[in-house]
């Protein structure tokens, strides 16, 4: 018995098991009747059975004819499914798509590339995991993900990985509107942004060096009271409601800060600070070597897009 299963054989098999006669199964199979004999024959004699009687005036389906055929149905129809899956899968129209998305990219251009995706390609199933971009690292060397799209901090050179920079984005300190800071003065010496607690998404002490630099302060100062959390609902909360001052990148708190709940600090600290030159990277990384499935290939190709259109 043949070890490979023959599918087109499989399938003249069911057309006669239908028609019950030769000539017309033959003319459903495109095929001459000797040449759709001979492959029903085959057939058998692969499988060492015997699927039909034959008559001088009728085909009938032997006993072990009518076992197998089910099975053989089953088995032309789970080659369609296969067919038909990596049709969707090079077209990216279906398939399964894992990716991992850092808090930054969550609320800014991913917005925009996630509904595209969701309209491009409404048979492809799509799990996001949004967290911070080192544990998202963690589930892409399991290969659990395909691609991350995060990495604020600072990434170094690994074989394993294949990275590309995103364009920046611009930070700003906020505090709650009716702050006792904007009491003080027009102008506001950073100095005094050490008496209240500070909140962020992710602020680590190396990026806090880094922003006490900016703020020009002295590298043995501290952000006191340092409250991180991922999440922003949590993040914004915190800020109305407390005197606390969240660092973040500029843009997701637009609508409280134009409707007056929220006061963009970086507008108040004296002039000459770097503060609002302060930006944070996100980095679209994926393993190295690794083809990246046709879904995620769009995915990608429509993240660039769209932080391009940021950038611009």
């Amino acid at each position: 018995m043949s070890s490979l299963m023959d599918l087109k054989r499989l399938g003249h098999m069911v057309l006669l098991s239908e028609e019950l006669h030769f000539s017309r199964a033959a003319k459903r199979a495109h095929l001459s009747q000797t040449a759709f004999s001979r492959s029903i024959q085959s057939l058998e004699s692969d499988l060492q059975l015997r699927l039909f009687d034959r008559g001088t005036r009728s085909v009938q389906l032997t006993a072990a004819g009518r076992q197998l055929l089910s099975q053989a149905r089953d088995l032309l129809r789970c080659a369609e499914n296969l067919s038909a899956s990596a049709q969707y899968l090079a077209n990216a129209e279906g398939g399964e798509l894992n990716v991992g998305v850092g808090l930054l990219a969550a609320h800014s251009y991913m917005q925009e590339v996630l509904p595209l995706l969701r309209r491009d390609c409404p048979g492809l199933r799509l799990n996001v995991e949004v967290d911070h971009w080192q544990n998202l690292l963690r589930l892409l060397e399991q290969e659990r993900i395909e691609f991350l799209v995060g990495g604020t901090g600072p990434l170094h050179e690994d074989p394993r990985f294949q990275i590309t920079r995103l364009p920046p984005r611009d930070t700003a300190i906020y505090c709650r509107s009716g702050h006792p800071l904007l009491a003080v003065a027009p102008v506001l010496q950073s100095s005094l942004l050490l008496d209240y607690p500070w909140s962020a998404a992710l602020l680590d002490d190396a990026s806090a060096l880094q922003l006490l630099a900016l703020l020009a302060l002295p590298a043995d100062a501290r952000l006191p009271a340092l409250m991180s959390c991922n999440s922003l609902p949590l993040l914004r909360q915190t800020v109305l409601h407390s005197d606390s001052l969240l660092f973040t990148w500029e843009g997701w708190l637009r609508d409280d800060v134009r409707a007056g709940r929220l006061v963009d600090l970086t507008r108040h600290l004296e002039p000459g600070l770097p503060a609002q030159g302060y930006q944070l990277h996100s980095n679209l990384i994926q393993l190295a070597n690794r083809t990246l499935s046709p879904p995620a290939q769009r995915a990608l190709a429509l993240i660039l897009k769209m932080a391009g259109q940021s950038a611009g």
